[in-house]
């Protein structure tokens, strides 16, 4: 017990400096909240709890080989078996057992690590349908402020001229919905004499001018909107590709009107198809409309993309000062690249690739530390055995095989444990696995490849040290 408690309770002090380090770690990477929100600290109950944990745990396993010591016989041991293990089979089996189950613990989390990085490897390759790697984007929200929907759509628009105006911008322009921020604005619309469906679900957008040619959206058909399609003209619309083809559509649905909730509106243009809502969701159904059209929806606060070849270091900062020239009132909130917007966006996915990788490495590392102890401790214990060998001629590569043959079972168990226990893993974590499948065997295979290294590794030393024992100095004792 004391050897025990030498053990565990110095490790369990020394893991409380290790638990705050690591709290403050998991509340910055959490995705959609503030750090301000978690209490980063170590609650000193919480704390005692685990210590105590470990103190019972440590307890409770230096207990479990005191049977067999109790019931050995001094005189019969000593006499009789000399150095050989003073623990029965039955510890030996079950400290084996420990480490295999540490073994297909590691296979298991390896294999959701290679799942989350081929997924984030698939989300990096996905083209969003816009560029994004010259533009910044910020958002304001005059109506805080006290504006009325008329001073705010004044606002954006002379928001939209002095950005357009900097120099090194391309382009500049707003939308109601902001872009990539996973919500959206559902309504219904058809097309006016189209065969198909009435009416489906579309996401609607009021935007300002230039917006396509500022994410650099191809459009297929048609015109984008102009100066003259402002309030008190027909209504228009662009659609997109996707929209068009529901209805069996394709540029001939420039000149078609639609219905929305606002009436019917003529379609003057039709684009590309892109991911407005969400980086890995589908692609779906969009209607933009000019947001010099509306009266009052789409004018509590905009968000606004500005392209430029600048730095965006430099590019942000023309953009904050055009802001403060225009109206030194309203603040503006959320200024970014647009590429850190994309990455906000996959955020959830992030963390968890983070997450499993970080729980790989250290199980792994546990593991190889288990298993070298394990092989160690029994390399020592049958020193005897392996002298005797020499003794009677057996090479010492003979003796290395012996020990890598035990290493290589444990590794076969516990990597057919470890997929086993992955697999259900993988596809509670399904959702979250884009464009990846729960059993993808190339995923398997490596996280399999790196625990055979690692237990191969480990038992290196142990082998090397079975392979040089000295018979004439294992048996002087007997």
């Amino acid at each position: 017990l004391a050897e025990s408690l030498l053990l565990a309770v110095p490790a369990a002090v020394a893991s409380v400096p290790i638990a705050l380090l690591t709290l403050r770690v998991v509340a910055s990477g959490v995705p959609g909240i503030p750090v301000a929100a978690f209490d980063a600290d170590v609650d000193w109950a919480a704390a005692l709890v685990a210590i105590s944990v470990a103190v019972v745990s440590a307890l409770a396993f230096g207990l479990f080989p005191v049977r067999d010591l109790l019931s050995t016989q001094p005189a019969k041991t000593l006499q009789a078996y000399g150095v050989r293990q003073t623990s029965g089979k039955r510890v030996t089996r079950f400290r084996t057992a420990l480490a295999t189950a540490q073994i297909a613990l590691s296979m298991a989390l390896l294999a959701l690590m290679g799942l989350f990085a081929q997924a984030l490897a698939n989300i990096a390759r996905i083209d969003l349908g816009f560029e994004v790697d010259t533009v910044v984007t910020f958002s304001i929200s005059p109506e805080t402020s006290g504006y009325a929907p008329e001073a705010s759509a004044s606002l954006f628009a002379r928001l939209e001229e002095e950005l357009a105006a900097l120099p090194g911008v391309v382009s500049a322009a707003s939308a109601a919905v902001p872009l990539l921020a996973g919500g959206a604005l559902m309504a219904g619309a058809g097309v006016v004499g189209a065969e198909g469906p009435d009416r489906v679900a579309v996401n609607l957008n009021y935007i300002g001018l230039d917006f396509f040619r500022t994410l650099d959206v191809r459009m297929l058909a048609g015109r984008d909107f102009e100066d003259a399609d402002r309030f008190g003209g027909g209504p228009v619309a662009i659609v997109t590709r996707n929209f068009a083809e529901r209805f069996g559509l394709g540029a001939d649905i420039v000149g078609r009107r639609i219905t929305s909730p606002g009436g019917e509106i003529t379609v003057v243009g039709l684009a590309s198809d892109a991911k407005y809502v969400g980086v890995t969701r589908d692609v779906e159904s969009q209607v933009f409309l000019p947001r010099a059209q509306s009266s009052s929806f789409g004018t509590g606060s905009a968000t606004f993309y500005v392209r430029g070849p600048r730095s965006p270091a430099d590019l942000m900062n023309a953009v904050r000062e055009a802001a403060t020239r225009v109206d030194p009132v309203v603040p503006i909130t959320g200024l970014r690249p647009m590429q850190d917007q994309v990455r906000e966006n996959v955020a959830t996915e992030r963390f968890f690739a983070g997450a499993s990788t970080a729980l790989a490495v250290l199980t792994t590392a546990l593991a190889a530390l288990g298993l070298y102890g394990v092989l160690a401790y029994s390399v020592a214990q049958r020193s005897r055995e392996i002298g005797l060998r020499f003794a009677l001629g057996a090479p010492a590569s003979r003796v290395r095989r012996m020990v890598l043959r035990q290493v290589a079972t444990m590794a076969l168990v516990g990597i057919v444990l470890g997929v086993a226990a992955a697999l259900p893993l993988a596809r509670a974590a399904s959702s979250l696995l884009f464009g990846v499948a729960a059993g993808d065997p190339v995923a398997l295979a490596g996280a399999a490849a790196v625990v055979a290294a690692v237990t191969l590794g480990a038992a290196y030393f142990p082998a090397r040290r079975a392979s040089r024992v000295d018979p004439i100095v294992v048996l002087r004792y007997e």
